[in-house]
């Protein structure tokens, strides 16, 4: 068993055991970046994205119109635009001509 200390801030320690198998699994897991979620929506397609909440919508090609539940705030993007999401409502990503996407 390999021991592992988390120090969240200075005053604060926790010690605790992992077996080693999964120690080894959780720091791949943290070390990887997540790979970016690439989607093409057709004219007046819409997706849906159930937790937004850190997740950075990409317009590529194409015009997409954000709107977020129980928010009035919607976002439109154009090509080369982007929105970082700062909500954990559901999100519907709604074409308004054909485009292409990315979600990170």
């Amino acid at each position: 068993m390999n021991s592992v200390t988390l120090d969240h801030n200075l005053a604060t320690r926790f010690h605790f055991h992992l077996p080693s198998g999964l120690l080894r699994v959780l720091q791949r897991v943290a070390a990887a970046p997540a790979a970016p979620s690439v989607r093409q929506l057709d004219k007046y397609a819409t997706a849906c994205i159930a937790r937004s909440m850190g997740r950075t919508v990409t317009c590529n090609a194409g015009t997409l119109w954000l709107t977020f539940d129980n928010d009035p705030l919607d976002v439109i993007l154009e090509a080369g635009q982007s929105h970082h999401c700062d909500t954990a409502s559901k999100l519907l990503i709604h074409a308004l001509a054909d485009a292409r996407l990315s979600v990170a």
